[in-house]
């Protein structure tokens, strides 16, 4: 079993084969209770707009049979023209804040890779356009464990769980898992404001910070 306990929970009992989440080592169960956030949350919101579609349709039947069209041909036009009229609404469905109606139901957020502020409309475009494609986002729902699924590239953006939103397996870069301190440029191994060592993965995240920057000096760890 891994001496390091799970950045997340900070348990080790599941940490004997973890599993990556944005690149970083995490208990199973916490990799697979996130997956599943995510996985719920799009079929609420497929759900949720199947029902605006169903209120939407009957309204429109009511309408068109009121002012006389009442044949078949006419109201099939109609309830296509909505279906496609609809469309917008799920691929803009992130652009609320980063939360579309199943996202905040489970306590996640889409943000921005680069700023960590909430995704836009934009974004929720970019990231969403590819769920239009048959079958698509069947394959996306085995992406998900891993953090970024098709999508998330273009948009530039990443899915949190707003539990942990300031966690470095989140929000990235170099911060003690323990009481959230920039770690940047450490060089005692150990953080400054609690003082508990670093972790594997913020040494190796500080020592490519080191190489990038042109610097030599190991970094040491305490303890």
């Amino acid at each position: 079993m891994s001496e390091e306990p799970c950045p997340l929970c900070q348990k080790n009992k599941d940490m004997r084969k973890p599993k990556l989440l944005y690149g970083t080592p995490v208990c199973k169960k916490c990799y697979y209770r996130f997956a599943n956030r995510r996985q719920l949350a799009y079929f609420l919101d497929w759900f949720f707009w199947r029902i605006l579609m169903m209120f939407i349709g009957a309204a429109i039947g009511v309408i068109v049979a009121m002012t006389g069209g009442r044949d078949s041909e006419t109201l099939r036009l109609w309830l296509t023209l909505t279906t496609w009229l609809l469309l917008p609404v799920f691929v803009l469905k992130d652009g609320f804040t980063g939360q579309s109606p199943g996202k905040a139901i489970c306590d996640i957020q889409v943000v921005d890779e680069r700023t960590g502020d909430p995704a836009g409309f934009v974004a929720s475009f970019k990231r969403n356009l590819v769920l239009l494609v048959p079958f698509v986002p069947l394959i996306v729902a085995f992406l998900l464990c891993k953090g970024s699924r098709w999508g998330d590239g273009w948009a530039e953006t990443r899915v949190i769980w707003k539990r942990y939103a300031n966690h470095p397996v989140f929000r990235g870069g170099l911060r003690c898992e323990a009481c959230q301190y920039d770690l940047t440029g450490n060089t005692s191994g150990a953080c400054p404001e609690c003082g508990k060592p670093l972790s594997a993965n913020n040494l190796a995240l500080l020592s490519e910070q080191n190489a990038a920057a042109g610097e030599t000096d190991a970094v040491t760890t305490t303890g």
